[in-house]
């Protein structure tokens, strides 16, 4: 492993004890900032680098030890944690794209998806449990789905408009997956340019969980409820509706707001030609 040689090794117990770890390794001219731990951690980290620093030319890689881990299971990144070491610190950086949110004068990051509805409500309900296993995200989802009312959204995908009505969720997506390993984005590709948006309009809550299976096995996009396309830019006009967009596991900026992709915005090493699932 010729790039342990080389590295520094920063233990934090905090977000803040970690971005100033980050703002360290970038102010020393570090060139490859490798994470431990779960989207979460790299989106953080993402967000240090390319809003904080603002620099695109490090490396960024991931050893995925986190709760989620969905973006290294798109990548194929490898879950043996000195094996997932080797690949970050070894191999040829990959060029990824990023999802760029802007939401009123504030603005955010993400790496493998954005999303609002009932996925915004999961994802808060997960981050406050201190104890998560493999079944935490769908336990979390069907807790949510007994008492959760569809919201009303107007998306428009490059300019032109899409969709709008009342929905479950939106998603735009970069990488294949989220909660755990559903395959929300079969088709996504983190390197070709382009967001996978895929929404769920309201339909009954008994039908909706009799297609929930099938979101594992990315066979969902057939269900007549659920909508797939492929864009650059994406608003998102949520009306009077109070809603909060969900990013890389993370609850984050109020809707209304407009994802941009930028293409190859970060190198990324251990992606290898694994960048769509």
């Amino acid at each position: 492993m010729p790039g342990l040689r080389a590295a520094k090794l920063v233990q934090c117990d905090s977000a803040g004890a970690a971005r100033n770890a980050i703002h360290a390794a970038l102010t020393a001219a570090i060139r490859r900032v490798v994470v431990l731990g779960g989207d979460g951690t790299l989106h953080l980290t993402l967000n240090v680098m390319l809003t904080d620093a603002r620099d695109t030319s490090r490396c960024l890689g991931l050893v995925p030890v986190g709760t989620g881990s969905d973006l290294a299971r798109g990548l194929g990144l490898d879950t043996r944690p000195m094996h997932a070491l080797t690949q970050a610190l070894d191999d040829r950086p990959t060029p990824l794209d990023v999802l760029h949110l802007q939401s009123g004068i504030h603005s955010r990051y993400f790496i493998n998806e954005a999303s609002l509805g009932i996925t915004a409500m999961v994802a808060a309900r997960v981050n406050t449990l201190r104890h998560r296993n493999a079944g935490t995200f769908l336990a979390a989802a069907l807790r949510e789905l007994v008492n959760y009312q569809p919201k009303w959204a107007r998306v428009s995908l490059d300019g032109q408009r899409w969709r709008e009505g009342f929905f479950f969720m939106v998603v735009v997506a970069n990488g294949s997956r989220f909660a755990k390993g559903m395959r929300i984005a079969p088709m996504a590709n983190a390197a070709d340019g382009m967001a996978d948006i895929i929404l769920v309009e309201a339909t009954s809550k008994a039908l909706l969980l009799a297609w929930l299976p099938s979101i594992y096995l990315g066979k969902h996009l057939k269900a007549p409820f659920v909508h797939w396309a492929q864009a650059r830019s994406i608003d998102i006009d949520t009306g009077s509706e109070q809603l909060i967009f969900e990013g890389d596991g993370e609850v984050t900026l109020p809707a209304p707001g407009n994802i941009t992709v930028l293409p190859a915005a970060v190198l990324f090493s251990g992606a290898g030609h694994h960048t769509r699932t």
